[in-house]
């Protein structure tokens, strides 16, 4: 039997992280752990874990740090090729989910007989329509797998960590996630290195519930006050990204960032210098961003 385990990735949110915990710990499929990669929260979460919760199928781990999202899975992925697992079911603290979401991936793994990278679930947000944060990019390549297609899988170029399931045997190959990355953009450009070894898919029979607080996304315009400097790892991070696929693509790529900078004074409503600003060193710093690939390997085989 394949090993598999959920790494969940948590920061100051035990509300959520007791509704994640929950969710998955009533999962219809059970031959799985759980690995709980803690970036050093202050709220209780250690104490809720190991105190009130006393769950052996619960692994927490306090990384010692704030990692940001990228660096706690960048952790996760780790520990879970060298405890020995065969897949990792990534998701963060505010991921629900429904209770046959595992079942699903565990029956594709078998129907697919463990080919590909990735698999990806269904994230609607919490009224049940679909959480835009979260839209996988199907190819168009998906037209010509028609037995995929019979049984609820379409191929996927990107997809989110938001119940993530990796072939682990395919990340030792690739390397684990860009832990530098910190926030944003950390999961597509896991997916194209993944996607270079193998096919990723949309599993449509996993669903999952994305608890965001809203279903809008903001952009750079309209952005809070206290998020704007977050937005400068965004564009960090896709400059970088773009940058390793293609000149062409990190032209075009720049050409929009380019686009949105002349349009802060005209659409943003506060903080217009800060904003442009922040795409500005973005790009700048991507453009010799140039974090390593890190690897892992199985220990005490």
């Amino acid at each position: 039997m394949k090993k598999i385990v959920a790494v969940v990735v948590t920061y100051n949110r035990k509300k959520l992280l007791k509704e994640n915990l929950n969710a998955l710990l009533n999962q219809s499929y059970k031959e799985f752990d759980i690995l709980l990669i803690d970036n050093a929260s202050t709220d209780g979460t250690k104490e809720y874990v190991k105190e009130e919760l006393e769950n052996e199928k619960i692994t927490y781990i306090n990384t010692g740090a704030n990692l940001g999202g990228a660096g706690g899975f960048n952790f996760g992925v780790r520990e879970a090729i060298e405890r020995g697992y065969d897949y990792a079911w990534l998701m963060d603290d505010d991921t629900i989910p429904t209770e046959t979401a595992l079942e699903s991936l565990a029956n594709k793994t078998e129907l697919l007989k463990g080919d590909f990278s990735f698999l990806s679930s269904l994230c609607k947000w919490t009224d049940g329509n679909i959480a835009t944060m979260n839209k996988q990019i199907i190819t168009y390549e998906y037209i010509f797998e028609y037995e995929k297609i019979y049984n609820n899988l379409l191929l996927v170029e990107r997809a989110s960590f938001v119940s993530f399931y990796v072939n682990l045997s395919v990340a030792k190959k690739v390397g684990l996630p860009y832990k530098e990355f910190f926030i944003y953009g950390d999961d597509w450009e896991y997916c194209l290195r993944l996607n270079n070894e193998k096919k990723g898919y949309l599993d449509l029979d996993s669903v999952v519930i994305h608890k965001m607080a809203s279903n809008v996304g903001a952009d750079i315009y309209n952005v809070g006050k206290d998020r704007i400097k977050r937005n400068y790892f965004n564009y960090r991070n896709l400059t970088f990204t773009y940058r390793k696929r293609s000149k062409r693509e990190l032209f075009k790529f720049l050409l929009e960032c380019l686009y949105q900078f002349v349009q802060v004074p005209f659409k943003a409503k506060n903080h217009r210098l800060k904003r442009m600003w922040t795409i500005m060193k973005g790009n700048i710093v991507g453009l010799v961003f140039n974090p390593k690939i890190e690897y892992a390997e199985v220990k005490n085989k």
